[in-house]
């Protein structure tokens, strides 16, 4: 079996494993929130799917470093540039086609499973083979931009990315700061026993505080760390039952994490700020996190309690700030949460939804490269007139057979347009029929086959791949032999 094949093999079962992981995960994430662990599923305290989803922004922090580590610098760098193209290209093309689907999902499948589709990247770029995965290749499209025009792109996309990123890191701070200076602790028994009587029902064991603030006009939960969680509620009076929906609302928040779930959804608006299909993507998840949580809310609720809960969304409307999140939100995510309300019926829970998602988007990732300095084959290898040592065509069919024309044979690759590509991949397609092998006089050694010019340079300068712009002419290689 070749070694592709293997590849391929490997692919499938990876593939068809996280999304199994994934299905298997939301599963016991809805069993616990309502109630149904059993055995291995006794914690209900957290609600997460399968994993924390500001994981995806601290590992692509620390591969850099674990690529160098693994790879030197020079492979490191290289490889971490095709790995962070491949996680822009992803999460720009998932959540712009997530975007366009998500009218049809929510008509056919909970809210809860709309609010985990848009976590695939979390599963898809945290795993350990991330490390090694893209290096075996190869590549379905490789995208060529000319070196000068690449460093322009990255300079732009990185100042982009760190404005955006430090911005919005700096305004949660400044957020977080002012609500604790100026708010105080709830004092009245009666919001306090329906506080800790959904902690009880919810089995929410953890320390949030419970504030009032003046800031606000919404109720909000604030806290990238669990020592840090506080729910605050704006300055007004609250009946027992408007205390419940609200603590039921938030404390589902707290469960799921979601405040880390806002935090990832801001890294990935920061990281695609330059698509603008990505900044109403995430607004769109932002409001899949407080639907579902509507949903659990209210599976339970007549219709006289639905109709209070959306009278106190509409009392309540306000805006949250920084990686928070909050009860009522904007007039334009209101409108659809009412209608979300008042409407009844059964939809899907979706776990063959997820596994199928997940599962093609492992099979569809590290499919990109960048190519950059096209130039002739000639050039690439050196080549001037008589620096072409020896060279043999090999096919499936005959023996090997040493081209005689050595002068045809650099004229006709100095024609040979090819690009650089900026990593190389260590299993390639096996050549279906021909092969072209040489050797300068430089000691450089080379391969030409369909699709790939492949060059190993004598001492540490190691090997470098190229993509073939055109067809190969074999038949016209074959009159030099």
């Amino acid at each position: 079996m070749s070694d592709m094949a293997i590849l391929y093999i490997y692919r499938f079962f990876w593939a068809v494993f996280l999304g199994a992981i994934l299905a298997a995960g939301f599963r016991k994430s809805w069993s616990a929130e309502h109630g149904k662990t059993v055995g291995w599923m006794e914690d209900r305290e957290k609600a997460v799917v399968w994993m924390d989803p500001i994981v995806l922004p601290i590992m692509l922090a620390l591969f850099p470093l674990i690529y160098i580590c693994a790879y030197g610098i020079s492979d490191g760098l290289e490889y971490c540039l095709c790995l962070f193209v491949d996680v822009f290209v992803f999460v720009s093309l998932y959540f712009s086609g997530l975007l366009f689907l998500l009218p049809a999902l929510r008509r056919r499948y909970t809210a809860r499973t709309c609010a985990v589709l848009w976590l695939v990247p979390v599963f898809l770029f945290y795993q350990p083979h991330m490390i090694y995965l893209l290096r075996p290749g190869p590549p379905t499209a490789v995208l060529y931009v000319p070196g000068t025009a690449l460093r322009a792109l990255i300079a732009v996309w990185g100042v982009g990315f760190l404005v955006l990123f430090a911005w919005k890191m700096a305004s949660h701070m400044w957020f977080s700061m002012s609500l604790r200076r100026n708010s105080s602790p709830v004092e009245e028994p009666a919001i306090l026993e329906s506080w800790e009587k959904m902690k009880s029902e919810l089995d929410v064991h953890i320390s949030i505080d419970l504030r009032y603030s003046s800031l606000i006009g919404t109720p909000l939960t604030i806290g990238l760390r669990k020592k840090k969680g506080a729910t605050y509620l704006p300055e007004r009076p609250y009946t027992a039952e408007e205390a419940e929906m609200i603590f039921c609302h938030e404390l589902h928040h707290v469960q799921r994490e979601d405040t880390h779930t806002r935090f990832f959804l801001e890294f990935c608006k920061a990281l695609g700020w330059l698509h603008p299909l990505v900044w109403t993507a995430v607004r769109r998840a932002q409001d899949d996190l407080e639907l579902s949580c509507d949903e659990i809310v209210l599976e339970k609720y007549d219709g006289d309690r639905r109709k209070k809960y959306a009278e106190l969304l509409l009392a309540t409307a306000g805006e949250g700030r920084g990686f928070t999140t909050c009860l009522s939100s904007s007039a334009r995510t209101l409108r659809y949460r009412m209608r979300a309300i008042v409407t009844t019926g059964k939809k899907k829970l979706g776990v063959g939804l997820l596994f199928s998602v997940m599962s093609l988007s492992v099979l569809a990732m590290g499919k990109m490269s960048i190519a950059t300095d096209r130039a002739p084959a000639a050039e690439v290898l050196g080549l001037r007139e008589d620096s072409l040592s020896e060279a043999w065509l090999m096919t499936d069919e005959t023996e090997d057979r040493e081209v005689r024309d050595l002068e045809g044979l650099t004229e006709y690759l100095s024609g040979l347009q090819v690009e650089r590509l900026i990593h190389t991949y260590e299993i390639l397609p096996e050549p279906a029929g021909y092969e072209l092998s040489g050797v300068t006089t430089e000691a450089v050694s080379f391969r030409v086959y369909d699709g790939y010019l492949e060059i190993s340079y004598p001492e540490k300068r190691g090997t470098v791949l190229c993509n073939i712009r055109d067809s190969v002419d074999w038949e016209k290689i074959q009159s030099f032999v």
